[in-house]
């Protein structure tokens, strides 16, 4: 049996792509490959729910973080004003029933594509079921990137997945040593622990190492240090 674990990214972001970009090509190649108007629409409909589930987790994402800095100001004061009671993300499902197992749909169609008598490897590349042969990762080597941006005060720590399943962060707030901040298998990460005291500056320091099937994998980042001041 053909296997496409090689093909379809690990992570959600690149699996996002891959759908996006094979729901965008395959109909050009469709008769080609046999495949009829039914098969387009189960592959459209199969994108389209995935995109709004990763749009739902990434919004529900950030209310709940917005949601621990509220109540965290409620419980203890907040050192940049009043509290505001955080928005409640509304966002409309596509039509019809949700569609499950999206990937075993994709994997179907992949598998479809290669033994059809008219596929070849220029098709191949166009839908992208052809593997990179230097996609190889070395795991030995792999180090994590931190960047941060400060959007609402808070530092908000950035980096990309590389295919792994979870990044795990440690941090030190002054405490001269890193304990475990948190683990996080979506980019990106808002830290709404509470600021110091108003007109204060501390350095918080973060670095952080990837996961695969909860084992850590890799290298540990260079430390990120990151100024942040009370308002």
């Amino acid at each position: 049996m053909m296997t496409n674990s090689t093909v379809i990214p690990r992570d959600d972001a690149g699996k996002l792509a891959f759908i996006q970009h094979l729901n965008a090509t395959l109909p050009a190649y469709a008769a080609t490959l046999g495949f009829t108007a039914d098969d387009l629409a189960q592959l459209s409909n199969a994108a389209t729910w995935f995109k709004f589930s990763l749009d739902l987790q990434a919004a529900l994402k950030t209310a709940g973080e917005a949601a621990v800095a509220f109540k965290n100001a409620v419980r203890a004061g907040s050192k940049s004003g009043k509290p505001t009671v955080p928005q409640i993300p509304i966002l409309t499902p596509p039509a019809g029933e949700p569609f499950e197992d999206v990937f075993g749909a994709v994997s179907n169609i992949i598998t479809r594509a290669k033994i059809s008598k008219n596929y070849t490897d220029t098709i191949g590349k166009a839908l992208n079921l052809i593997a990179a042969q230097s996609a190889s990762v070395d795991l030995n080597s792999l180090q994590p990137v931190l960047d941060v941006e400060f959007p609402s005060g808070h530092p908000r720590l950035l980096w990309t997945m590389h295919g792994m399943d979870a990044l795990e962060i440690e941090a030190d707030r002054g405490e001269g040593h890193f304990s475990l901040y948190t683990i996080d298998t979506t980019p990106n990460h808002t830290d709404t622990t509470p600021l110091p005291p108003p007109g204060t500056v501390a350095l918080w320091k973060y670095r952080a190492i990837y996961r695969i099937r909860d084992e850590r994998v890799g290298q540990w980042s260079a430390v990120l240090e990151v100024s942040v001041k009370g308002v």
